[in-house]
């Protein structure tokens, strides 16, 4: 019996391809992120402080970049937030990088509505994101992702204990972002005095109920991070 043509063409146009190397799962996370890095990162941050608190400061320190920003008033008759984006490079590393800052936040007289525009703004983030992904031709890929990943909460050294303003804010914000607590200017602050201002914070976050971000406690997770950073 002769074999169809079909069959011969298809045989003809068949190639034996030899594995340069190992080829299986294991080797999807090299590919992320050989991708990723490609690609670029985003990381949007929330910074929430009074004025003349340090935020931009630590800005600076964090991101060794000196960044833009307006004089510190304490004028202003409500809160408002104002994002910055920044395309920073490290090695072949790109990140883009967004700081929202609370422009006069506690400056006012009547704080009881300071935490409004916060909450607002990053409701705001998820509606944007979530209108993105309900189009028919969505394209995420391109979308700049806004959402913020992790909220930098100064907190004034008093040394004593929380504001009202500051448990009330958190409260409100802990469902919905990562908060980070930050006590701002700890070098004026002595020691043993720090480490009793750090135990009453904890405490009083504890007590009503303010949840925080939990940074990784098992040997593996701390060793490599600390393995990543020497």
């Amino acid at each position: 019996l002769g074999v169809p043509d079909c069959e011969r063409v298809q045989n003809e146009e068949l190639r034996n391809l030899s594995l340069s190397g190992h080829v299986g799962f294991d080797s999807l996370p090299d590919q992320l992120v050989n991708k990723s890095t490609s690609q670029g990162f985003c990381f949007n941050i929330l910074c929430v402080g009074e004025t003349g608190i340090g935020k931009s400061t630590l800005m600076d320190t964090l991101f060794n970049t000196k960044f833009e920003s307006d004089p510190a008033t304490h004028n202003e008759p409500g809160v408002r937030l104002k994002a910055r984006s920044y395309e920073l490079q490290e090695s072949n590393v790109r990140l883009k990088l967004t700081i929202v800052d609370t422009v006069g936040f506690g400056d006012q007289i009547n704080k009881d509505d300071s935490y409004k525009p916060i909450v607002e703004y990053i409701d705001a983030q998820f509606e944007a994101y979530l209108q993105e992904e309900l189009k028919i031709k969505r394209s995420l890929f391109n979308y700049h992702d806004t959402r913020i990943h992790a909220c930098l909460y100064f907190i004034a050294p008093t040394g004593h204990s929380l504001k009202s303003l500051d448990l009330v804010t958190m409260k409100k914000l802990d469902s919905k972002v990562n908060i980070i607590p930050i006590i701002a200017k700890a070098d004026t602050i002595a020691k043993n005095e720090l480490h009793k201002f750090k135990s009453k914070i904890m405490s009083e976050l504890v007590s009503n109920g303010v949840q925080i971000y939990q940074f990784p406690t098992d040997e593996e997770t701390v060793a490599e991070i600390n393995a990543t950073m020497s």
